[in-house]
């Protein structure tokens, strides 16, 4: 029998929760402007880079902090940790069918579908009533992405994907056929570490940015501007006060973008990538006059399969001529990585400076990375702790912190025989269904500007909290810890998954996890990453020791752990870890990064 359907998680308008509860910024210690003063530049650090400066680091630069990370680079250098951080990620595994529980029931849909564990991404898709296949193989790339998340190294690669895809927003859901998602995951990751100005080219033929932003509708007898609009409004001129671009340049660059287009129905019905080719015959022909902002710039046209192209790369040049480019893209980093406020001082300190670096290295984007997270401004302490995490920081980071294994309940096992890679699919699609439950939806952002959080002044990062959003932050942080997360179930056979944190097992890795005092410190220097005040951390130790008096109790009741692992020794330890962990993630400190 299928498994239950996944049930659909709904994203939180986070926009709409923020201005119900009408939260006055100054109430939680939020200045209106956002702006943490920084006088310094980007000439290189040269400071003690320590365990906070390390910890500062890999919080910016991954999705999601990683502990394991820190000990990577505990003994190096900030040069050595700025190289490896820049390596790319290797070649990853292909998303692959383990979803086939979810379709067993469905003889259609299993006889059009590639073998369990196969490789879908460029399978056909075509089948009576599609909407069960595209919807499954949409959940398994949702999946796959959490798991490349989950699972990266330390590395900034992930982390550029997450902000390209937050820049040049496409839909993994309303992409049109389902190989076009994994194309744009593609493009993107492939383009993370590269150079901005091929990026643009080759995001602008994507074949779901083509739907999702009605590119593949775009012809010369009714030209569609939403693409050529948001080519330069967000993309990459934006909307400045030096951004002059006028709206006949939209309406320009709408005629130059005509006739792109994919064969939607031999894309569904064959084996391969889709293509993206021009119809020149739906091809505006015309030259197209651009403004003063562009230098007045003339494109020519010609009744030619190969111009439409010619004029598109041209089209690129142009835009990339502009300053505002560098500067565009430059703000959009800082604010990404750094401080999403950016006052005229740091314009002049830093953006003008960094959009140099950009151009002078012909739109090559390691170079400004690099400059920024090398420099002094970066590692200025003001910075610290100073943005609140994203649903994926919160959740991601916590998946990689306690390596979460798979804890099949005991009183509803899993099948005996049964491979792990339905199940797999189904933990990390729990991790996607929790960024969402959140206000998260990864691959599918509210809009086309990207998530609020990244972008919307005075509140930016503040969208992510509120009353909704913290409860279930708590939510998720309590079940992890005490009875664990359902993350699947199948009600036919009774069996299911749940995900837990074995706590006995994860302070055994500690320096002498028997001494409560040495233990707290070490939670909270992981967790928090700040130091908390005297009465906070109290109370964490009165978490551990419920009320009793005795100092020596958690020393007693971890050796007895240690010697007699039966299982109430086991679940003294978890219980007792388990209050304490859930007031630890109740802290505001802990969800700041």
């Amino acid at each position: 029998m299928a498994d239950e359907k996944i049930p659909k998680v709904k994203t939180p308008n986070l926009v709409e929760l923020f201005q119900k509860e009408n939260i006055r910024l100054e109430t939680v210690g939020i200045r209106k402007d956002r702006v943490y003063t920084s006088k310094k530049g980007l000439s290189p650090y040269t400071g003690e880079f320590g365990k906070a400066q390390k910890m500062h680091l890999l919080n910016r630069a991954l999705v999601g902090f990683s502990y394991k990370s820190y000990q990577e680079i505990k003994d190096f250098s900030l040069k050595q940790s700025i190289d490896l951080l820049l390596t790319p990620e290797k070649p990853f595994a292909l998303p692959v069918n383990d979803y086939y529980m979810q379709v067993v029931d469905n003889p259609e849909v299993v006889k059009a579908d590639v073998p369990k564990g196969a490789v879908w991404v460029t399978a056909p898709e075509y089948v009576k009533d599609n909407g069960t296949l595209n919807g499954m193989r949409t959940q398994s790339l949702k999946a796959w992405l959490s798991k490349q998340f989950v699972n990266q190294k330390t590395s900034i690669h992930w982390r550029m994907f997450l902000f390209y895809h937050n820049l040049l927003v496409a839909s993994l859901q309303n992409g049109g056929p389902v190989k076009n998602a994994f194309q744009y995951v593609d493009t993107l990751f492939k383009s993370s570490l590269g150079n901005f100005k091929d990026l643009i080219y080759h995001i602008t033929l994507d074949p779901s940015m083509l739907v999702y932003l009605n590119g593949n509708q775009n012809n010369k007898f009714s030209p569609d501007e939403n693409y050529a609009r948001e080519l330069q409004e967000l993309f990459t001129v934006g909307k400045g006060p030096n951004s002059k671009f006028t709206e006949s340049d939209v309406r320009e660059m709408a005629r130059l973008l005509t006739g792109w287009n994919f064969d939607w129905d031999k894309t569904m019905k064959t084996e391969g990538r889709t293509v993206v080719s021009n119809g020149y015959w739906n091809h505006d022909i015309g030259d197209k006059q651009f403004s003063e902002f562009y230098g007045n710039r003339k494109i020519s046209g010609a009744n030619n399969p190969d111009r439409a192209d010619g004029e598109l790369r041209e089209a690129i040049d142009m835009i990339f001529t502009t300053d505002e480019v560098t500067k565009y893209m430059c703000r959009r980093i800082y604010s990404f990585f750094v401080n999403p406020m950016i006052d005229p001082a740091t314009e002049d300190l830093i953006i003008t400076p960094l959009a140099k670096v950009f151009r002078d290295a012909k739109f090559e984007i390691l170079p400004v990375i690099r400059t920024l997270l090398s420099s002094e401004h970066f590692f200025d302490s003001v910075h610290y702790n100073s943005i609140i995490k994203s649903p994926a920081d919160f959740v991601i980071g916590l998946a990689k912190e306690f390596d979460m294994p798979l804890l099949d309940n005991k009183f509803v096992p899993v099948v005996p025989g049964e491979d792990l890679l339905h199940y797999e699919f189904q933990r990390y699609n729990g991790i996607h269904n929790q960024m969402n439950n959140l206000g998260m939806n990864m691959g599918d952002p509210p809009n086309v500007a990207g998530w609020p959080a990244y972008y919307q002044t005075p509140a930016f990062d503040l969208f992510w909290i509120n009353s909704e959003t913290i409860v279930k932050r708590a939510q998720h942080t309590d079940s992890m810890f005490n009875w664990g997360n359902w993350v699947y179930y199948n009600n036919a056979t009774k069996t299911g998954m749940l995900v837990r944190v074995d706590l006995p097992e994860y302070i055994r890795k500690f320096n002498t996890p028997e001494n409560l005092d040495a233990l707290v410190d070490q939670l909270i220097d992981r967790l928090i990453n700040i130091p908390i005040n005297a009465a906070s951390r109290a109370r964490i130790i009165d978490r551990v020791l419920q009320g009793n008096t005795n100092a020596n109790y958690w020393s007693g009741a971890w050796y007895a752990f240690l010697g007699n692992p039966t299982a109430d020794n086991r679940q003294v330890i978890q219980n007792r870890l388990a209050q304490a962990m859930g007031l630890i993630f109740q802290y505001g400190e802990t969800h700041l990064h």
